[in-house]
């Protein structure tokens, strides 16, 4: 990543996103501290933050707790760094209202794939206020896109388009250039050249006609949805896992070629991926209705909901009862992508909120559930979530709980080492060094507002 990436990747963490309102101090004391330094709990640690960052972090019997601060019991308690979701788009029907959602869950960080650059910045400024809860973003502002789509684009059909655009954002002063599937070859590889050229990051969509190997190769710093990466199949698995219907496409289709030069591939350009599985969800439970975001319904405004299914609607067409394949093919997408992990590709956490079945920070949970489902260890998801974006972003100043890091962090009622669904049994969340306890939470989960 280049210097100049580094250097705006750090501004936008550390100042656009959500500074504390004052210095206040947060003692949580006797906690069990989990995070990427080791697979193992340390015991008995007392942390503390001051303002934005966390000023002592080590066994509680070492560490004095300043006269004045907030002291939380962390015993029988464990204490993670905040969560991220590396994929969502903000600024939609009701969003900044949804914005509370990130931080009653824990998800302290999100990385915005496709939104109004202004109402980004407008909110940004919002959060820095203290006007408005809600979580660090990064964004990419409007996406590049070779074809008309109801969600904000740059229209970039040629090459020259393709490079004008990447010039555009950055002008704009996006964090990052979003790419998307329906660009010709030729102008991916433009943009993919120009975004080299001018020293930012790109990310996103791959089409089948550019290849997720070519996209690595070109720089493509992560690739969205598992995009042009095929899914390991016998072959009869792909005859047996090809798509039924046209909506089934998008969960991927088989090869019976070996993959790990392919993800050789990814680890040697540094290319990272994000499933998104709880967004895929529908797609392989079709024609089936129902999903388990469903009884989450309750915290998504009726606009919204309404909004997501027309410009994503889900075709009538396969009659109910008829063989579908979705069910097992994201089974066989799980597993690949715990064994693209163990090979040393780098997985990223995301959901892209706010779909039907991942509504702000509770699809988070949902996704780190799949994650584990498919063959990732516990700590390998908790890791995805915390510290794997930390590295994404080259910020060493996110992504543990250590002295000198931001402080974002999550305090759990039970271990999530031993299930992972015990990142939703959350008592009280620390963003950016404002503390939000039970009855904090239970308002944000209520109201949105801060």
């Amino acid at each position: 990543m280049t210097r100049r990436l580094v250097l705006l990747l750090a501004a936008a963490l550390t100042l656009r996103a959500m500074p504390a309102t004052s210095q206040s101090v947060v003692a949580i004391t006797h906690v069990d501290v989990i995070d990427a330094r080791d697979s193992l709990p340390r015991r008995d640690q007392t942390v503390i933050t001051r303002g934005t960052h966390i000023i002592a972090a080590a066994a509680a019997a070492s560490v004095r707790v300043p006269a004045g601060a907030r002291v939380i019991d962390g015993r029988g308690k464990f204490l993670i760094p905040g969560l991220w979701d590396m994929h969502v788009h903000t600024v939609t029907v009701g969003g900044r209202d949804l914005l509370a959602l990130y931080i009653a869950n824990g998800v302290t960080g999100v990385r915005d794939m496709a939104s109004d650059w202004a109402t980004i910045k407008s909110w940004r400024g919002d959060i820095a206020r203290g006007a408005l809860v809600g979580p660090r973003i990064i964004a990419s502002g409007p996406y590049l896109e070779g074809g008309d789509v109801p969600i904000a684009h740059l229209l970039t059909r040629t090459p020259d388009e393709g490079r004008a655009g990447v010039d555009s954002l950055i002008a704009l002063g996006v964090d990052f250039v979003k790419v998307h599937g329906q660009l010709t070859p030729p102008t991916y590889f433009a943009i993919a050249r120009r975004a080299r050229e001018r020293g930012i990051a790109f990310a996103g969509h791959v089409s089948r006609a550019v290849g997720s190997a070519a996209a690595s190769d070109s720089g493509q710093r992560s690739i969205e949805h598992l995009l042009a990466i095929p899914a390991p199949c016998t072959p009869a698995e792909s005859i047996a896992l090809a798509p039924r219907f046209p909506v089934q496409g998008a969960l991927g289709r088989c090869t019976s070629e070996s993959l790990a030069p392919l993800y050789a591939r990814f680890v040697r350009n540094n290319t990272w991926v994000t499933p998104t599985f709880v967004a895929q969800v529908e797609v392989a439970n079709w024609p089936n209705r129902g999903v388990p975001g469903d009884s989450l319904a309750q915290y998504l405004p009726d606009s919204l909901r309404r909004f997501v299914a027309q410009i994503f609607p889900m075709p009538d067409s396969i009659p109910v009862g008829a063989d579908s394949v979705g069910g097992a093919m994201l089974a066989k997408r799980m597993a690949q992508v715990a064994t693209m992990q163990r090979a040393g590709v780098h997985i990223l956490t995301g959901t892209d909120a706010p779909l039907r079945n991942s509504p702000p920070g509770f699809g988070l949970h949902e996704e780190l559930l799949m994650l584990s489902r498919g063959g990732m260890s516990p700590f390998e998801v908790l890791r995805a979530a915390t510290f794997e974006p930390a590295r994404y972003f080259a910020m060493d100043s996110a992504g543990t709980v250590e002295v000198g890091k931001l402080a974002d962090l999550v305090l759990l009622d039970a271990n999530p080492l031993t299930d992972i669904r015990n990142t939703r049994r959350i008592s009280a969340v620390v963003a950016n060094g404002r503390l939000f306890d039970a009855a904090d939470r239970k308002r944000l989960l209520t109201r949105g507002k801060p």
